[in-house]
This record gives structure tokens, sequence and C-alpha cells, in this order.
């Protein structure tokens, strides 16, 4: 085995000198054919400045001018090509020959040197250790840059405890570096500066039940209830809704939420594998079949309500792409939750649409549910699921969910 490895590497040894040793007896080759390409690229510059000139591109004074230009290039070039031939490539054959000599000599010697130092397997096993370190000491570097920067952003909310931005990095950083308790204080501060934001109630409940090892019952539950009735079609809500019901036993409608989640998600996204597993294991361990949850009724076609959405011209100024939102909702103004939610924009008014029980947000709260229900038509100026004042509106406050006319439905004034 070592003779062959020997043989190997002395056949290398003599393909690597014998490349060199010629490359360095072409280089005068080289040099030559270098000075020829440059005069053959002058030749062309000069016949395209000829026919410049019979085109009346250039004057012939300009072209005089360039030309001298030319030639002055090219014999800058050239002196500069027969100093560095000089220098070296025209100095002797027998110093290209000294060279070669050496080159041949001093090879071998430093390959050998090479070998001894990394070819043998302690000193491959010595350079593995030394990465392993290195790498040991990089991931420690940077956990002692987070908690540097983390500490930074800690005394500068001590400094000033209302900013609100802080409290957020301080709160995601928390929870990356799985401090959830520290991460809840900065949720409550973020709560007390933001008040009842969606996506804060959301993370601030997810962050609630991970510290208490997964479980959702009590507040968290709550502000995930709350941050649905600001923002209906919140995706993060929707799925922490469907784990909540799914705690509390109510398989069908926690399947029933993340059934909403799935349109909502890339097509082969891992998010989206991840729920239809949750759905699958949900209904399967159950009894459920996924039929008796696509929350179709007997009843959908009696109870529905068609809709002719407009706009007022008063409101023609409003951006296209403004987002409409259309609820029914319960004749009790203090039920906040929506029995359906819709989103549209302002360039799809007028509209019509037909809400039934298909489209219900849960399967214990439908439309069937109620004789009679609110229809509410709004306009949305900030993007926000809830109502803000100035935002334009429409309402009939009691519409039967039997009926088989067509409400008209105007956007006709603004929210108080």
């Amino acid at each position: 085995m070592m003779i062959a490895f020997w043989l190997s590497s002395l056949s290398l040894l003599l393909i690597s000198i014998i490349v060199i040793v010629k490359t360095i007896l072409k280089k005068n080759d080289q040099k030559e054919q270098s000075q020829n390409s440059n005069i053959s690229l002058y030749n062309q510059k000069i016949l395209e400045i000829d026919k410049d000139i019979e085109n009346k591109t250039i004057t012939s004074e300009e072209a005089e001018n360039i030309k001298k230009e030319l030639d002055k290039s090219l014999s800058e070039h050239n002196e500069k090509s027969k100093f560095v031939a000089s220098s070296f490539y025209h100095s002797s054959n027998a110093s290209k020959t000294i060279v070669s000599i050496i080159l041949i000599l001093i090879i071998p010697v430093f390959a050998l040197g090479i070998y001894n130092i990394i070819g043998s397997p302690d000193s491959i096993k010595k350079l593995a250790h030394t990465e392993n370190v290195s790498n040991k000491k990089n991931i420690n570097d940077e956990l002692a840059s987070v908690d540097e920067m983390v500490g930074r952003v800690e005394r500068r909310v001590l400094d000033n405890p209302n900013n609100a931005d802080d409290w957020l990095m301080l709160a995601n950083s928390y929870v990356a570096l799985k401090r959830y308790p520290d991460a809840i204080r900065a949720y409550e501060n973020l709560y007390r500066l933001q008040g009842n934001n969606p996506s804060l109630l959301l993370r601030y409940a997810d962050t609630l039940a991970i510290a208490n090892s997964g479980i959702f019952v009590g507040k968290p539950a709550a502000m995930i209830k709350k941050a649905l009735e600001l923002d209906p079609e919140n995706t993060m809500g929707l799925w922490l809704a469907g784990l909540v019901a799914y705690e509390e036993g109510e398989i069908k409608e926690a399947i029933s939420y993340w059934q909403k989640v799935l349109p909502r998600l890339e097509e082969g996204s891992e998010e989206k594998k991840n729920i239809k597993k949750y759905i699958q294991f949900a209904s399967e361990n159950n009894n459920i079949t996924l039929e008796e949850n696509t929350l179709k009724s007997s009843n959908q076609n009696r109870y529905s309500l068609n809709l002719n959405i407009n706009l007022s011209p008063e409101f023609n100024y409003l951006d296209k792409n403004k987002t409409v939102f259309i609820y029914a909702k319960s004749k009790d103004i203090t039920d906040n939750m929506p029995i359906i939610v819709l989103r549209k924009k302002v360039a799809d008014l007028p509209l019509i649409v037909q809400l039934d029980d298909s489209m219900s947000m849960i399967p214990s709260k439908k439309l069937s549910s109620y004789q009679s229900v609110r229809v509410i038509a709004r306009v949305s100026k900030s993007g926000n699921a809830k109502t803000e004042k100035g935002d334009p509106i429409g309402i009939i406050d009691s519409v039967s969910t039997t009926s088989t006319e067509e409400i008209k439905l105007l956007i006709n004034k603004k929210a108080e």
C-alpha cells in the first residue's frame, strides 16, 4: 500500500514540475503574441476611424487627434513590454535553466514538508480537534453578543419604560432564549402600552401557554378570544383558537378552526402539512369523519342572506385597494364575535354576496342559530378589523335569516 502511495505521489510531483518549467519557457512566446495582438488591435482601430470620417461621424481634425493618442498608447505599451522582457525573459537561456533546476529541487522538498505537517492521521486529528474548539468558541461568542445586545436593550427600557419597540425586541429575544418569565414581563409592559392589539395578545397568550407546559386554559384562552374579536381572520388567532378548543374537548370546533387556517397557508409548506396532520389526528382519534365537519347543513339553503353592497357616491374618493369588511353579527351589541366575516376590496363594489352556514366562523355559532341578525359593511382605512372613528360604514340592524329577498346594504356614513 505504501509503495503504491509513494509511486502515485512521485508521478504527481513530476507532472507538476513539467507543467511549471514548460510555462516558464513559453513566457517569451506569450509576450510576443501579446505584442502582435496589440498591433492588430491598433490597425483595426485605425480602420474604424477612417470609416467614421467617411460616414461624417467625426471630423478629420478629431480623427487625427484620436490617431495620435493611439500611436502614443501603442508606443508606451511596447516600451513597457521591452523593459519586462529585458529584465527577465531575455536575460539568457542559462538563467531559465537555473530557475528550472531550482524548482525541480525545491518542489519535492516542499511537498514532503507539507505532508509531515498535515499528511499523517495524527495531524488530521489535531486539525479536527482545533476546528471543533474553534466552532465552540464561535458559538460562545455569538451567545455572548446576543446577551450583550439584550443587556443594552434592558438598560434602555430602564431609562425609557414607555418605548414599545424596545419592549417588543426584549420579548422576542427572551422567547428565543427560552427565558419565558422575562418574556412574559416584557409582554405585560407591551400590553400596558399598546392595549388590545391582536398580534400582541396572541404572542402574549402563546408565551403564557408555553411557560405553563402548553396549557391555554385561563388567561391565554381569554386573550385569544379577544384577539379574534378584534381580527376574526387572524391566521395565528384561528390556529391558537383550535388548540384551545381541542384542549377543552371541543374537537369538531378545533378542526373547524384549523380548516379555516389551511387556505391561508402556502401549498406544500411545512406549516400547511402540520395543520393537516393535526386535523387528521384529531378526526381519527375522536371517530370524526372530515365530511361531518364541512359545516354544511340541511338548513343551509333555508338560512342565508343575499346582500347587495354598494358605496355611497360621497365616498368615491376612497382608495380602491382599501379593505371592506362584511359582517353578520348577533343583534345583541354586547356580543362582539361575528357570526360570519368576509374581506373584500373597495374595487369590488358594488358587490353581491350570499352568506350562509358554511361561512360561519365556529360550528356552535351559525347563521341558522338566529332568527335575525345585524349586517354591516365597513371600509377600513387602516386595514384593521376593529372599527375606527371615521371609517365609512353601512348597517342594517335587523335582517331575517330566512329572507329570500335581496338585501341592499349601502355604505353611507362614517363610524363614530
